[in-house]
């Protein structure tokens, strides 16, 4: 394979031993663009003179290397050294592969050597022995990378409130671009949560956060929902909060975020937490008027059939025309099936119809429980001028044809009866209208006579 010159990616699992002549590959196949090591490396020292050829890599990842096998400090040190001839990369991992403080201190190095040169996008850090000290250098070196948008920490639970805030100064600085962090399984609790809150409340630009499997309670989600707000932060699309400690008081810090008119989440997630009919009530009234959020990752089990109901109102609220109208028309999942609200019809509306025709979700679910727009009485008051509007609106309603699989014919019908239902109407309301004219000047005329029959009678009284 050292002479092929069309490979693009490389995934070696197991002791190749001979390292140098990897580096051939390395250095002169023009198209290799992503090298994965993973299971053990055997000779660390080749494998590192294989690296340090001048390359086109793009993607290197080390990952779920053999515990006893974990690089040692000189292993890292050659390694590191080879990765200051690959500027050009763009994607780091080291997963699982027993990466230290004095690693993070040797890739700071690396780091701070590419300078201007950087072209790294994304380091992956997940699972290693990285402490306080660890993050603060390699927080030193990344400040020089400034095309990094995406940080994985994922399980490092040596890291404490030191560390994060380092990483919250971080924010803070101008050198920051990140755009994605990962801090699951970290330990967070409401003290670091606090700490990292603080870095939130200015930075502006991070899309992604996962803070799932953690220890953050009340006091710490609170914190962390008002510093995403008070940067009015724009840009948040992923929120992951699975399975950490907060409650119902929790839920409703949370729903200020859901409910923000900056709001732009897309995908929130809180599994595997216990949350009752009163928490759903709670995000079912913040995602009324919610226009961004399309899923919604929790666990349905704590909640009674009454609670999954308030999620199905949320969807479509039956109660009128108008209710219907001003439900929610964004979300495409709750829990972790359809089935579980509502038997999932309206997941499958608001997902196959495109953002663009966006505004056909709810003409689509009106004609779902109103076939010809049933309840009229609301229109009276404009009489036949109501006519054109309702004619204009079944023609903007054409394509949900496509939804109900009717013919053009039937779904004329829907017109022709709503026209007839209104009009049939009409009589009735200028009746009523004739009939209560009729009575209010009965009354006028009847109290008209009991104050001159009691003009009389005090008259008389006096005559007497």
């Amino acid at each position: 394979i050292c002479r092929n010159r069309s490979i693009q990616s490389l995934h070696i699992e197991c002791d190749i031993c001979d390292y140098l002549s990897l580096g051939s590959l390395v250095g002169n196949n023009i198209f290799l663009d992503s090298l994965q090591v993973g299971s053990t490396i055997g000779n660390a020292h080749d494998f590192a003179v294989a690296l340090g050829q001048r390359s086109h890599l793009k993607c290197l990842h080390f990952e779920n290397l053999d515990l006893l096998d974990d690089l040692s400090d000189e292993e890292m040190s050659g390694i590191a050294q080879a990765l200051s001839a690959q500027p050009q990369l763009e994607d780091v991992t080291f997963d699982s592969s027993g990466l230290d403080g004095n690693g993070c201190a040797l890739l700071e190095t690396t780091f701070m050597g590419w300078g201007r040169n950087s072209k790294l996008k994304k380091l992956y850090l997940p699972f290693n022995d990285i402490d306080d000290e660890g993050l603060q250098s390699l927080l030193r070196g990344i400040a020089n990378c400034r095309n990094l948008v995406r940080l994985d920490l994922c399980g490092n639970e040596l890291i404490t409130a030191v560390g994060l805030r380092a990483l919250s100064e971080f924010f803070q600085s101008k050198s920051c671009r990140l755009e994605s962090l990962n801090l699951a399984g970290m330990g967070v609790d409401d003290e670091r949560a606090i700490v990292l809150a603080a870095g939130l409340t200015t930075y502006k630009s991070l899309k992604h956060l996962n803070l799932s499997q953690n220890d953050i309670g009340d006091e710490g989600m609170a914190a962390l929902v008002s510093g995403i707000t008070a940067a009015a932060n724009t840009s948040l699309e992923t929120l992951n909060l699975s399975r950490n400690a907060f409650t119902t008081a929790g839920i409703r810090s949370l729903s200020a975020l859901i409910q923000s008119e900056r709001s732009t989440l897309k995908d929130f997630s809180i599994d595997g937490m216990r949350i009752d009919d009163d928490g759903i009530s709670i995000l079912a009234d913040a995602l009324i008027n919610n226009t961004s959020l399309e899923t919604l990752f929790l666990d349905l089990d704590w909640s009674t059939s009454a609670g999954r109901n308030i999620f199905s109102r949320l969807l479509c609220d039956t109660s009128s025309i108008n209710n219907i109208y001003l439900s929610n028309h964004t979300l495409q999942t709750i829990g972790w099936s359809d089935e579980e609200v509502d038997g999932g019809k309206y997941f499958d509306l608001n997902r196959r119809i495109l953002p663009s025709y966006r505004r056909l979700i709810p003409m689509c679910k009106i004609l779902i429980h109103h076939l010809d727009l049933t309840d009229m009485k609301p229109f009276y008051k404009w009489k036949l001028k109501v006519l054109p509007v309702i004619a204009d609106w079944f023609q903007r309603a054409g394509p949900c044809q496509g939804y109900f699989e009717e013919s053009a014919e039937v779904f004329q019908r829907r017109e022709l009866s709503a026209m007839y239902r209104f009009i049939r109407g009409v009589p009735m309301l200028v009746a009523d209208g004739y009939w209560s004219q009729q009575l209010k000047q009965v009354r006028v005329k009847k109290r008209k006579l009991e104050e001159e029959e009691e003009q009389l009678l005090k008259r008389l009284g006096r005559g007497v």
